[in-house]
């Protein structure tokens, strides 16, 4: 085994820098152990309990074919080279908790692969289960870098027993059930991915924080900086119907997120009627909800008027990006169906914009049997446009007093580069700045990266959101190159304004990365 990692090209240099292994750390290459284009399951099994620090799985040229390979030690790095493509034998995963990666009763595992892709064969199975990476009773794991595609069930799902765990930089496309299934998290990050393009069995959700029992945590979560877009049914849903009053109330934080059209809503929050009375929290910051055709924005379904869990909704940006006015509210709060709460709501919003073509409320109570209340709905809310009623109830109502302020949404603005030269570990920060003498309302753009440059690759991030805040001018938005970057390349930052907002000169900025 070698003690030091040997020559790293592309991408695979991204990795091997995100895996921060030590000087003294032993490393294997997959291939040592025979490559077999049929099954080449053996010889990565060989690699990850061959003892060493690292094994990297080598690009050597074809895809490795595997059945599901188990992390049988703590303490272990993978990375996958660039171009590597680690694909599911076909018949290959005959257990439904089956696949590719199998982390369980383990700590201190990192998979990183930039540039690399692993890939199920989504039509192979019924059911709703066998994902790529399924992990349980496991602390401080990290998944970095990699594309993981085409899962009969989960790109990613966080069994009980998860804690510190890390999703960084990857995209989760086209999977069966959800991009990312959390049953139990006690400390999750999940921060510049892309979760799209879920389909095929319910929830077909971006992510879906739903556990199994009451007393598994969904604590200490902070998703940011990631894009929802493509998904069947749902971007973002949360529900914690088992939920009973001994068990850990939730604390999750969304922020910078863009999340795009569904078929059913884009948010989807159910706390469980009878959960803790301690409160928890649902805190969605600088994120862009576009509703474009879908029956419904967010839905709050079953949320206690006054205590358990609240759901903040600050500086978030409802919009519909279509030509028609869009009629459905944007946000429904249901008393419940099944049990139906005398006292329903707990919903705040604090500089919320609505900034699209609404012809109807923007929120509406949807009650069930027994004349429910409407209750704890607090806040300001920033429209254009706005209709009467804004809000459409046709029960009682208690403590609702949303603060509406309307507004022209016009807004100029305009961005620059801070330098338009850059070499590998530097940061070029692009400023984007609104026109005018009225700050008064905050203002949210959108923005796209493309370019030469590969995104996650080269440099942190994907295309998102950007907001300026009540009062400010401006906002900068960093773009931190890699240390491994390739060199040349041209990385290009291009303004989507929402309905309202224009670009007063160049919509885009353009930064060389060079040696």
């Amino acid at each position: 085994m070698a003690a030091v990692l040997p020559a790293l090209y592309g991408a695979t240099r991204a990795s091997a820098a995100a895996a921060t292994p030590s000087q003294d750390a032993t490393v294997v290459r997959a291939s040592q152990f025979g490559f077999d284009p049929v099954d080449a399951t053996d010889a990565l099994t060989g690699a990850l309990n061959s003892g060493a620090d690292v094994v990297i799985i080598d690009n050597v040229g074809q895809d490795w074919i595997t059945r599901p390979l188990w992390i049988q030690r703590d303490n272990l790095t993978v990375i996958l080279e660039d171009g590597v493509v680690l694909r599911g034998l076909p018949g290959g995963f005959p257990d439904t908790r089956d696949g590719i990666w199998r982390i369980h009763e383990r700590h201190d595992i990192k998979l990183v692969g930039y540039g690399a892709t692993c890939v199920m064969n989504k039509p192979e199975y019924t059911g709703e289960w066998r994902s790529i990476v399924r992990m349980g009773t496991s602390e401080s794991v990290t998944i970095e870098g990699m594309t993981l595609r085409g899962a009969p069930g989960d790109g990613i799902i966080l069994g009980a027993g998860s804690k510190n765990v890390t999703i960084r930089n990857v995209v989760c496309d086209d999977n069966k059930r959800n991009a990312i299934s959390v049953i139990a998290a006690d400390g999750l990050l999940i921060e510049g991915c892309a979760l799209i393009n879920t389909q095929g069995t319910a929830p077909e959700a971006g992510i879906d924080f739903e556990p199994d029992t009451l007393s598994q945590p969904i604590r200490g979560v902070v998703v940011r900086d990631t894009v929802f877009a493509g998904n069947k049914k749902y971007s973002f849903e949360i529900n914690l119907m088992r939920y009973r009053p001994e068990s850990t109330p939730a604390s999750v934080l969304v922020e910078r997120c863009y999340m795009g059209p569904t078929g059913d809503a884009v948010v989807h929050v159910q706390p469980g009627a009878r959960g803790p009375a301690e409160q928890g929290t649902v805190v969605f910051r600088d994120c862009v909800f576009d509703a474009g055709d879908s029956p419904g924005t967010v839905n709050v379904y079953g949320q206690r008027g006054y205590d358990g869990l609240r759901t903040t909704f600050e500086r978030v940006a409802f919009t519909a990006l279509r030509d028609t006015p869009r009629t459905e509210p944007f946000v429904k709060i249901w008393s419940g169906l099944v049990t139906v709460l005398p006292e329903y709501g707990n919903v705040q919003f604090d500089d919320a914009m609505l900034q699209g073509n609404l012809a109807g409320p923007f929120l509406a109570g949807v009650e069930g049997a027994g004349d429910p209340t409407l209750c704890n709905v607090q806040g300001d809310l920033w429209a254009v446009s706005p209709q009467d009623p804004i809000i459409d109830t046709a029960g009682a109502t208690k403590d609702v007093a949303l603060d509406i302020r309307p507004h022209a949404g016009a807004a100029k603005v305009v961005l620059y580069a801070d330098r338009r030269m850059v070499r590998p570990g530097g940061t070029a920060t692009v400023t984007i700045r609104r026109l005018g003498d009225d700050l008064a309302a905050p203002l949210v753009v959108r923005y796209d990266l493309d370019g030469s440059a590969r995104h996650r690759v080269d440099y942190d991030g994907l295309s998102g959101v950007a907001v300026i805040a009540p009062g400010h001018r401006e906002v900068t938005v960093p773009v931190r190159f890699r240390p491994t970057a390739a060199t040349p390349a041209d990385l290009n930052l291009i303004l989507r304004p929402l309905p309202g907002t224009s670009v007063s000169g160049r919509d885009g900025v353009t930064v060389t990365l060079t040696a």
